[in-house]
């Protein structure tokens, strides 16, 4: 279904916040994309006779959309043989400084 100028320019942040909370919420955990995709809300709505180039698309923007995630920091990214995992970002530790 399309939608105005104006809702795409909007953009949203849901797929991303449920992403992010679900990793977080699996801290010790690293999940696939289609893990992850399993786990979302995303819309994957097609009709049967278009279903093996639509079950592509909806796969390649889910898995572009969540590399951008880990290309910003916000999701963590490594390829362990030979899959790609993603995780909740480590938390930075603080330095500690040494008194004299």
């Amino acid at each position: 279904m399309p939608i105005t100028r104006k809702e795409f320019k909007k953009g949203s942040t849901n797929l991303e916040k449920e992403i992010t909370d679900f990793l977080n919420t699996h801290k010790d955990k690293a999940f696939t994309s289609d893990e992850l995709m399993s786990a979302t809300s995303l819309h994957t709505e097609f009709n049967m006779t278009a279903a093996p180039k639509t079950t592509v698309l909806i796969a390649a923007n889910f898995v572009a959309f969540i590399n951008d995630l880990a290309t910003k920091g916000k999701i963590s990214r490594q390829v362990l043989n030979n899959r790609m995992y993603f995780s909740a970002v480590e938390p930075k530790r603080k330095k500690t400084t040494v008194k004299s």
